[in-house]
């Protein structure tokens, strides 16, 4: 299993965010993620692994899975199962 635990977007020139750039990961439950890759390469695993990614979320003390992450349009990142086009990682810390 692939676990995303942070996010970083790419922002305009007034700090503003626009998307998803990266993201950071681990194939570990209880540790920190600390691989990153572009949203892009996430995409491409995502696309020949399905349903192995996962958010996960450290809350109390300790860590919590989250919610499958799905690939929308080869484009988008997307934890809930509408079609909306745009990345919802954003609940994810940001580094």
């Amino acid at each position: 299993m692939v676990y995303i635990d942070k996010v970083h977007f790419a922002t305009d020139s007034y700090g503003n965010e626009l998307y998803i750039a990266n993201v950071k990961w681990t194939n570990n439950l209880n540790e920190d993620a600390v691989k990153e890759c572009s949203k892009q390469q996430m995409i491409e695993f995502i696309n020949q692994n399905p349903n192995c990614t996962k958010t996960k979320y450290f809350r109390y003390g300790s860590w919590y899975v989250g919610e499958d992450v799905r690939v929308v349009d080869n484009k988008y990142l997307r934890t809930d199962g509408n079609n909306t086009k745009a990345d919802n990682l954003g609940s994810l810390p940001r580094y």
